[in-house]
């Protein structure tokens, strides 16, 4: 258990430093193949400063060229997808649940940073993430197509009702998956809950604080994820809760 561990936590590194390269990339419309650059003097990197989080470390956070600031965001996102992964592993230890969850959470937290920086979530990743999403229903046994229908209801209705204003089609996309991978609408439901709590709650602080201004966008995915992973890790409970209110 303890190689498995390891394994995962060095997965999620990778993965994490992949995941910045598509969070620089995707919304610029770019190739996600190629040899990565440094983006102020736009040398190719070598391979051994691409080695997630020991590369920054070694290199002090600046490039080896032109000493500029790499920025904190890349071995940040490194050390969330690994913790991710083992999170991952830990609740679900059967080897191919584990897997196909931590990528299901990788998925979401790259989709809520580029949504942060760039307002847009792109199908590149939404697609993915609502197969993957079906297919660990699947494995778990929890498959309703019910829980895909409200989370794309709630959030057309919205759509339409604002003609896009309020939220994109990147959203319902996204919610989809999110109701795939909730199963029931009853967990969807849940789910939305949490996500609306958590999310004015966050909101609030964030006003109170001075990071956002009244009136400004603020990213909705990350919310939603938020919702999501709490509602994933608290599954048993919610389920509870269910039962003694929806009589089920």
């Amino acid at each position: 258990m303890t190689f498995t561990i390891w394994l995962f936590g060095i997965a999620g590194l990778c993965f994490g430093s992949f995941g910045s390269v598509l969070a620089e990339r995707i919304p610029q419309g770019m190739s996600i193949g190629g040899r990565s650059q440094c983006s102020a003097c736009k040398r190719t990197l070598h391979p051994l400063e691409l080695i997630p989080l020991l590369s920054f470390c070694c290199l002090r956070g600046r490039c080896r060229s032109c000493k500029d600031c790499i920025g904190f965001r890349y071995p940040f996102l490194e050390i969330i997808s690994a913790a991710l992964f083992i999170a991952a592993l830990f609740y679900r230890p059967v080897l191919p649940q584990a897997i196909v969850l931590s990528l299901i959470l990788w998925l979401m937290l790259i989709i809520s940073v580029i949504d942060i920086r760039t307002q847009t979530i792109s199908d590149l990743l939404n697609i993915p993430l609502l197969a993957l999403a079906v297919g660990y229903s699947i494995m778990l046994g929890q498959f309703e197509i019910d829980g895909i229908v409200l989370g794309v209801a709630f959030f057309g209705a919205q759509w339409a009702v604002s003609r896009g204003k309020c939220l994109g089609s990147g959203d319902i996309i996204l919610a989809a998956g999110i109701g795939a991978l909730m199963g029931s609408w009853e967990r969807m439901a849940v789910c939305l809950f949490l996500t609306y709590v958590l999310g004015g709650a966050i909101a609030s602080a964030l006003l109170i604080s001075g990071k956002v201004k009244r009136g400004q966008y603020v990213a909705f995915a990350p919310f939603l994820v938020l919702g999501a992973i709490v509602s994933i890790f608290a599954h048993s409970r919610i389920d509870q809760f269910i039962d003694l209110y929806f009589g089920i």
